[in-house]
């Protein structure tokens, strides 16, 4: 059989192969989506650790009275991997450009870019100098590096600080990643911008005698709460009433994740529409191909051609045509793969679970709908196959 022939055969299929490109391209893209969902929820997740809680003491008046002792204690526990004390509170930024903003300014340690999620870009991070020497350095965001500069390396580069007890200069010893939401859930309100100084500093330029709060890692998932609660009372000899609230950032991870699965899940419903009317356009080409072929399906069962040789040659074509698309489709959708991975400056990939049930599930349902019209077309009578009307 020449390759006319088959392009001639093919013609009726044109719809088939459409509908299977179709079904295909929308199952990368919601493979796509799927992905890099998960990845970019996963990234924001990773912000807190595997593992990650907040501890806050508080007297009997309900003040703040979180302070190193607390840290050096919960320092001492072999449940904790990592923890870092944590200031915060509201300041004017002024930049040399004359570009100025209002900011979050965060006081943590060189331990918390393991806990929020900070990824440094350029220049270098806090170290236990600069906390020793209550050192007037400084990291910002990649956002207010461009509204300053309009570049993200900007290291080197000195930045006033204003707070109610006056204006500090302090030199940029780095920059790193976008804003952590983690930390912007912690402080209440959403201000994109912030900055990053030694904890010891803000405590002298804030004048603040207590920490904010503690960040900690547990190094076991099955440590909780209830086992942090019970370390610090066995360990607390104080006379005051304390009351101790320790906030488990990670407990929601689970929720989160089932609530995405679920948003995804109804993405892949929609797809499988696109392959549900894939199937049925396939049905009909068929049925179209075989009303077309009726005369020389005549001409072939008088020759002797048996049921499952005219049966078999429909299902060919039905296969090639839902090749054709499914090839197509992929191709379509490593395009967009490619396109959006260009534009975002990321490495997605696809959910190849995903991708590879859809695929199968397209050609499943393809050769099911390819079946009945096939059947029909080999239960055909030379009479009836001959019969033009």
């Amino acid at each position: 059989m020449n390759f006319y022939k088959i392009k001639k055969m093919l013609k009726p299929y044109n719809m088939a192969v459409v509908s299977v490109f179709i079904s295909v391209f929308s199952i990368a893209a919601v493979s796509l989506i799927s992905m890099a969902g998960k990845n970019e929820i996963a990234q924001e997740l990773d912000g807190v650790g595997l593992n990650g809680m907040s501890v806050t003491a508080y007297n009997s008046y309900n003040e703040n009275i979180t302070d190193l002792n607390l840290y050096n204690m919960l320092e001492n526990c072999r449940d904790i991997d990592t923890l870092t004390p944590v200031l915060y509170d509201y300041a004017g930024l002024e930049f040399n450009t004359g570009y100025k903003t209002d900011s979050m300014c965060w006081g943590i340690s060189p331990t918390a870019e393991k806990i929020v999620n900070l990824e440094r870009l350029h220049g270098r991070m806090l170290t236990d100098f600069d906390i020793n020497n209550s050192s007037y350095v400084c990291l910002i965001d990649e956002t207010l590096a461009q509204l300053a500069y309009g570049r993200s390396n900007i290291v080197g580069k000195n930045i006033s600080i204003t707070t109610a007890n006056g204006v500090f200069d302090f030199e940029i010893a780095g920059v790193v990643n976008k804003t952590s939401s983690v930390l912007n859930g912690m402080s209440g309100d959403f201000i994109p911008n912030f900055v990053y100084i030694p904890f010891t500093t803000m405590e002298n330029i804030y004048r603040k005698t207590n920490l904010d709060q503690i960040l900690i890692n547990v190094n076991d998932e099955n440590v909780d709460e209830t086992a942090i609660m019970n370390y610090i009372s066995r360990e607390m000899a104080e006379s005051i009433p304390v009351t101790i609230e320790i906030t488990n950032l990670s407990r929601q991870r689970d929720t989160i994740n089932n609530i995405v699965d679920i948003a995804f899940l109804a993405l892949f419903a929609v797809s499988c529409v696109a392959v549900v009317v894939c199937s049925i356009s396939v049905a009909a080409s068929v049925n179209t191909a075989v009303s077309n072929a009726r005369h020389d399906i005549g001409i072939k069962i008088s020759l002797g051609a048996r049921k499952t040789d005219i049966m078999a040659e429909f299902l060919f074509y039905s296969a090639c045509a839902c090749i054709i698309g499914i090839a197509a489709g992929a191709a379509g959708g490593i395009l967009l793969l490619m396109a959006v991975n260009l534009f975002f400056k990321t490495a997605y990939t696809f959910d190849y679970v995903l991708l590879t049930r859809g695929i199968s599930a397209t050609i499943l349902l393809t050769i099911i709908f390819s079946l009945y019209p096939s059947r029909q077309a080999a239960g055909l009578t030379p009479v009836k196959a001959l019969n033009r009307e």
